[in-house]
């Protein structure tokens, strides 16, 4: 998600489409949008970020553990080849606590531009999904990033396929756009592995990258800004996928939906500012006959309501507008959320609920250190609590 952020600056800093500000501003004026129609004079952009982190976690009922994240570093490096050619990549490098290194890739997208609010792009892509996944990364969600939403995270964070996306001025409005085609997820079909060893038959799988039949998905993303000072933003955003089995399998023709609503909004109460941020999200996939082994002879037959839905939302307040450098450099977070799982599903279960508190303070503009109090309760399941200490550098 790091790479939302800043692949995003990038693209607007190339005029790769309109830039769209969703940092809150006091004044309602109208301002121009300036669509150039030649880039930037700087060829290669190469930012990046790297994150640092301790965790504690204590399960009701057991001993507490720590573990410390030693250091995540991205490269986001985005390649103009010529005013209407670009080329984005990015990729990621994890240190581990033995001191061994595990390389990542994110993306590998080329972008075309036909005209200032419309572009072509292909390769391994990001899709825009909802505000969580969409925009905000380990440097804007202001909510800490110890431990994600347990609601987010069902839609493709990945994709490969093609699509266009733009943005433009609408009146005093901006619109911003993205619909694509890609392999689309494949449905978990696990009857060899018996429930108590955690059968996810039912299931999608976002990660693969070859596709399992001839079939493609659908996915969208439409983002409005109604005020000239961009301080609110809602989106809708999904992706519907007609076939995700194995094809000539009974598999073949399971279907799978999701889709997303968010809304993000800033505003200066001099000299307090305040950030509101939700988002609701649903996930539903056709039903079918899953046969799950129970023992090294006898299979259960499981059919179930393979609906489910996550959200959270959350409030920011920081003294933005003081005078006193330490107070002005502080910020609250909180935020609660929720993951409803079919519950007759046999991987499903009761809803998980997360409420976190977040206090951050920024060392610099870019290098925020983050203090996050999650707990974690389910019906049936002991209570977790994760104390997440996170330092994040962006360059």
């Amino acid at each position: 998600m790091v790479r939302q952020l800043i692949a995003g600056l990038m693209l607007t800093g190339m005029l790769i489409f309109p830039a769209i500000n969703s940092i809150a501003q006091t004044d309602t004026a109208s301002h121009p949008v300036v669509n150039s129609p030649n880039g930037g004079s700087q060829k290669v952009l190469f930012p990046g970020a790297a994150i640092s982190q301790y965790q504690y976690t204590q399960v009701q009922g057991s001993k507490g553990f720590g573990s410390f994240s030693p250091l995540t570093l991205f490269a986001i490096p985005l390649i103009k080849v010529n005013d209407n050619l670009f080329l984005d990549f990015a990729a990621d490098l994890s240190v581990n606590s033995d001191g061994s290194a595990t390389p990542g890739f994110d993306e590998l997208v080329v972008y075309y531009r036909l005209t200032p609010w419309l572009y072509l792009f292909g390769g391994s892509f990001n899709p825009r999904y909802g505000i969580y996944n969409g925009w905000l990364d380990d440097f804007t969600n202001r909510f800490g990033t110890g431990v994600s939403p347990v609601g987010m995270g069902y839609g493709a964070e990945n994709a490969d396929g093609i699509g266009i996306e733009g943005a433009f001025q609408a009146g005093y409005s901006k619109i911003y756009y993205q619909l694509y085609t890609s392999n689309g997820p494949q449905v978990v079909i696990d009857s060899l592995t018996p429930l108590s060893q955690g059968n996810l038959s039912g299931q999608m799988n976002q990660s693969s990258i070859i596709d399992n039949n001839r079939n493609k998905n659908v996915g969208w993303c439409i983002g409005y800004l109604p005020f000239s000072n961009s301080n609110l933003e809602v989106n809708f955003s999904g992706a519907y996928t007609p076939q995700t089995g194995n094809t000539g399998t009974a598999y073949q023709n399971i279907n799978n939906l999701v889709w997303a609503v968010g809304l993000n909004y800033y505003h200066l109460f001099s000299p307090i500012m305040i950030r509101a941020i939700g988002e609701y999200d649903g996930i539903q996939t056709s039903k079918f006959n899953y046969p799950i082994q129970q023992t090294d002879s006898t299979f259960t037959t499981y059919t179930y309501n393979n609906k489910y839905d996550g959200w959270f939302y959350g409030m920011t307040v920081r003294a933005a507008g003081s005078k006193n450098k330490w107070i002005k450099n502080f910020e609250l977070a909180a935020r609660i959320g929720a993951l409803n799982p079919p519950s007759d599903a046999p991987w499903g279960g009761s809803s998980i609920n997360q409420t976190t508190v977040t206090l951050t303070y920024y060392l610099n503009w870019d290098i925020p250190l983050s203090f996050e109090y999650d707990v974690l309760t389910q019906n049936g399941a002991p209570t977790q609590k994760i104390f997440s200490t996170v330092l994040f550098f962006r360059f």
